[in-house]
């Protein structure tokens, strides 16, 4: 379904905010307002919750990181693999 079709917005089209984007500021906003409300009926510390954000971002950069790494490892074992493959007397012409 095309962002055109999920709103009634009338306003021209280079002016909207794509359908995706206002997704992801809800979820931000769900998420800021969510963490607001734990501090305030938990009576949890700046100090802890900032070291909760700060594990959670390194958390999560060593699993981007990791797959990274592996997604390259891959590919590049793909690659050794088909060169191996190949018969010696083959040679690329383009």
């Amino acid at each position: 379904m095309k962002n055109s079709d999920q709103t009634s917005d009338t306003r021209p089209r280079r002016r909207r905010i794509p359908f995706l984007l206002r997704a992801t500021f809800a979820g931000l906003a769900i998420a800021l307002t969510s963490l607001w409300a734990l501090t305030v009926s938990y009576d949890i510390s700046r100090e802890e919750l900032i070291g909760f954000l700060i594990g959670s971002i390194l958390l999560l950069l060593g699993v981007l990181i990791s797959a990274a790494l592996l997604v390259a490892s891959l590919k590049v074992l793909a690659f050794l693999f088909s060169r191996i493959r190949r018969a010696p007397g083959d040679t690329e012409q383009d």
